[in-house]
């Protein structure tokens, strides 16, 4: 992998992580409101929002690692959900 295209994957992992990061954040503050019922559907439909953001960066990042570890042939067995 070219140097620029390392600093690229760098800052995009950076990024992800950083964005499922204030997603968990935000679900955690939503959390308790929906738990106790006293959230109003817009909150619900947020918190859902966030949770599918979850979901993706997680699967992203996951990805991301996958590809670097087998880049570097340290994967010995392949996950088909990642390839």
């Amino acid at each position: 992998m070219p140097r620029g295209a390392g600093i690229v994957w760098m800052f995009a992992f950076i990024l992800v992580f950083l964005i499922g990061t204030y997603a968990v954040s935000q679900l955690t503050s939503l959390a308790p409101r929906v738990l106790q019922g006293i959230a109003h559907p817009s909150d619900v439909l947020v918190g859902v929002g966030y949770l599918v953001v979850t979901l993706l960066s997680i699967t992203m990042l996951g990805r991301m690692i996958y590809s670097s570890e087998r880049a570097a042939g340290r994967v010995k067995r392949r996950v088909r959900f990642f390839e």
